[in-house]
């Protein structure tokens, strides 16, 4: 078209026939216009191609990868061992802060500057009588011995005559607590008596296997010398029982009348020490009440149910009324957990290996 219009204009400059040049002139208006339009579209066209265009070479071929990409097992499972450690981790540091119950000896020491007279391990009952009685050399037995001696210097100055024993809730086992140290403070040739002060809920009579028709309740409607009449004896020498009675229908308030104070100072004539299971303190109140006619009171725990909210009441119930609180004893721990071992293993360990051997000779004799 670059050259159209070129030989067109030659034309034009060649030509003398005013009508024929007039022709070409028209001609070439024609060319320029028609060339001028190819060359506005011809760099739309160069523009389009500048814009489309890439700078992305390629630099080296890819290459098939020899392993898998995803998923990365290694990478992953350590991922996730690190992941499940931190939350375990941060689940038992939560169930740890939010747990109010005992774990250790050291929460009676610290929180309640109180001392840990016995560590009673857990232990199996037959026919619910109590292991001092039944298996005098075993382990447990040896640690009630531990709480008798411990009681006996819990109190230098003053001398321990009459003792309660109680706990913050039910199923704490304050009645076997109670039941097993009356039996060692006999077979330590102490004259003891145990009463069943829990007349709400009498257990006493069943550990011992006896008739609970006449009891301590008794002898608040009878002559104090009817005594003798409501004890019975146990197959321990130097252990006396005195039963619930029959259940009164106040018992708080015979056990703070000064009938109790009488039939008290008449056991102390005759025994040495005299052993009083009473009810639960936030359960009802027996045993604040009759706490403070006596010479000290025994706090049973049990280790994973005892809260140490509920410690805390019971103590201040006590303190509230002049109780002279002796210690706590911490019943049915586990010897073998990492929680108690510290305290008891030892201990545990020696006795019942010795046990061990001994029903082994014991046994191969019978044979």
């Amino acid at each position: 078209m670059e050259k159209q219009v070129n030989d067109t204009t030659l034309a034009i400059a060649n030509e003398h026939d005013p009508a024929q040049k007039l022709q070409f002139e028209a001609r070439l208006t024609q060319y320029r216009q028609l060339y001028s339009s190819l060359v506005t579209n011809f760099e739309q066209v160069r523009l389009a191609e500048a814009q489309t265009s890439t700078n992305v070479f390629v630099s080296e071929p890819a290459s098939v990868p020899r392993e898998p990409v995803s998923p990365k097992t290694t990478l992953n499972t350590l991922l996730a061992a690190i992941i499940g450690v931190l939350l375990a981790a941060s689940i038992i540091f939560l169930i740890d802060m939010l747990d109010d119950t005992i774990r250790n000896p050291d929460d009676i020491r610290q929180k309640f500057n109180l001392p840990v007279l016995g560590v009673i391990a857990s232990h199996q009952i037959v026919e619910g009588r109590p292991i001092c009685m039944d298996q005098p050399r075993s382990p447990v037995s040896e640690a009630f011995r531990s709480l008798r001696t411990n009681i006996t210097y819990a109190s230098v100055d003053i001398p321990l005559r009459r003792i309660l024993v109680t706990s913050s809730t039910p199923q704490e086992g304050k009645t076997t607590i109670s039941s097993n140290l009356a039996v060692v403070l006999a077979q330590g040739e102490k004259k003891s008596v145990l009463i069943d002060a829990d007349m709400r809920r009498p257990t006493v009579h069943e550990k011992f296997g006896l008739m609970n028709r006449m009891g301590l309740s008794s002898l608040f409607v009878r002559s104090l010398d009817n005594i003798p009449a409501a004890i019975q004896g146990a197959s321990v020498a130097g252990l006396a029982i005195i039963t619930s009675g029959s259940p009164p229908p106040n018992p708080a308030e015979l056990l703070t009348s000064h009938r109790m104070k009488d039939i008290l100072d008449r056991l102390n004539q005759e025994y040495d020490l005299i052993v009083i299971d009473t009810p639960p303190v936030l359960t009802v109140t027996d045993a604040v009440a009759l706490a403070p006619e006596l010479d000290g009171v025994i706090i049973v725990a049990r280790p994973g149910m005892t809260k140490l909210s509920a410690l805390r009441q019971t103590l201040e119930q006590l303190h509230t009324v002049g109780a002279r609180v002796l210690g706590v004893v911490l019943n049915q721990v586990d010897p073998h957990s990492r929680k108690y071992g510290y305290y008891y293993h030892r201990y545990y360990s020696k006795y019942s290996h010795y046990y061990d051997a001994d029903e082994g000779k014991t046994k191969k004799t019978k044979s």
